[in-house]
């Protein structure tokens, strides 16, 4: 029979961001089916675009009608602030690829009430809380 080992209400998630973007940038599909990395030259990569000055974004995709997604991974707490960083992000990528649209994903430990509300009225931004488990089999 499984044990399963869950990270419970406060620990286990992620240590590192990078090992949350790592997963998710390999694992794109949990987030929605059809979405992909952006594809991008040969100097540049997806993950950790960089949008000008020391600015990056985490992730860049697209969605499976090839609108560019804009994914900002908080290992632990997603705070309203975030909202600010990923607005500069968007029109940063709408502005590089002439796009008309990008929409946004947040991914965190926990989303905050604050970060939910600033989020409410704004099309386009999708939130997700992410939670880790484990699963052993006796052998």
């Amino acid at each position: 029979m499984p044990t399963e080992i869950s990270d419970g209400d406060r620990e286990g998630g992620f240590v590192l961001e990078e090992h949350l973007r790592e997963y998710l940038a390999n694992n794109l599909h949990v987030l929605e089916d059809g979405m992909t990395l952006w594809p991008v030259g040969q100097d540049q990569n997806a993950v950790e675009f960089p949008v000008g000055g020391n600015r990056r974004i985490d992730i860049l995709a697209r969605d499976r009608s090839g609108v560019p997604t804009v994914i900002e991974l908080k290992v632990s707490r997603g705070h309203e602030k975030t909202i600010g960083q990923v607005l500069y992000y968007r029109a940063r990528v709408k502005d590089l690829f002439k796009a008309e649209s990008a929409r946004i994903v947040i991914v965190a430990r926990e989303i905050s009430r604050e970060l939910r509300a600033a989020t409410s009225e704004l099309q386009d931004v999708s939130l997700f809380e992410y939670r880790l488990s484990m699963n052993l089999n006796r052998v």
